[in-house]
């Protein structure tokens, strides 16, 4: 009878812990393919992204991506993924594209680590979505219609190393936010209708290998900040309205080999130390 017994339990525990263990593996795979689910939708969110901007284009824009078809986004033109299949490089420079830039959802891209859209006829406002991507270390806006301010938001591309917005129509100020972006090596904001001052924060940008902020409508004098640009190699600042003294801290910028502050409105001497500018 004890046999029965124990016999009788012992099989009641295999039922319970099987169905425990049914139980728990119905709650991983639910899991897992959650998971996988939210991953493929978002995954899918980047082509249909990409096909909403291309319905925003003109027409001859978007016969130039006629390629942009179907959900085999990573062999679009234009289109370089990474082992995810998702974007990571968006490269259509001098394609003819005529349109709206802020239709382009940039918040839809998180994995992207390069933009070069330049030379087209893109216009309207820079979006303040692109602060948002925070892989980004390459952007290319240059030689388009772009008009309104630079974000703000620019400042939080940290990983950022060459910044191309020249050749525009952008207004405003240069964003005091800019400063955040230590690893910028190329600065090119000239061509364009901004104004204010150069921000004392330029300073920060410690890794900057050329900047050119000519053909502006900047004012203000030139911050001494800008002494602490020890990598500089190129600076160009001529024709905007720039006024004061050059200051003394220019001769700081050891590494420099090409300067011009051309048709300004410069006054005073010019400081003893640009003779430690011997490169």
């Amino acid at each position: 009878m004890l046999f029965f017994i124990n016999k009788l339990a012992s099989s009641s525990f295999r039922v319970f812990f099987f169905s425990l263990l049914l139980v728990s593996s119905f709650h991983v795979f639910d899991s897992v393919s959650g998971t996988f689910r939210e991953e493929a939708s978002t995954r899918q969110k980047e082509p249909n992204a990409l096909l909403k901007w291309k319905g925003s284009l003109d027409n001859q824009s978007q016969s130039s991506l006629s390629s942009w078809d179907g959900n085999g986004h990573c062999n679009w033109t234009g289109i370089i993924c990474d082992k995810s299949r998702r974007v990571h490089q968006l490269n259509l420079s001098r394609f003819g594209l005529k349109g709206k830039l802020h239709g382009f959802s940039f918040s839809s891209f998180p994995k992207l680590n390069v933009i070069d859209l330049s030379s087209n006829y893109l216009w309207g406002t820079i979006p303040s979505g692109v602060g948002n991507l925070s892989r980004l270390t390459y952007l290319d806006l240059s030689s388009n219609n772009l008009s309104g301010y630079i974000p703000f938001e620019i400042g939080k591309l940290r990983s950022i190393s060459e910044l191309y917005l020249e050749s525009n129509i952008l207004t405003g100020l240069i964003p005091p936010s800019i400063g955040n972006l230590t690893d910028l090596s190329f600065l090119y904001l000239h061509k364009n209708k901004l104004s204010g001052s150069i921000p004392q924060q330029i300073g920060m940008l410690k890794s900057l290998y050329k900047l050119a902020l000519s053909d502006n409508n900047l004012i203000g004098s030139l911050p001494p900040s800008i002494g602490n640009l020890s990598n500089l190699f190129v600076l160009r600042l001529y024709n905007n309205k720039i006024s004061g003294s050059i200051p003394k801290e220019i001769g700081m910028l050891g590494s420099l080999e090409g300067i011009n502050l051309s048709n300004n409105s410069l006054s005073g001497e010019i400081p003893a130390s640009i003779g430690n500018l011997t490169k």
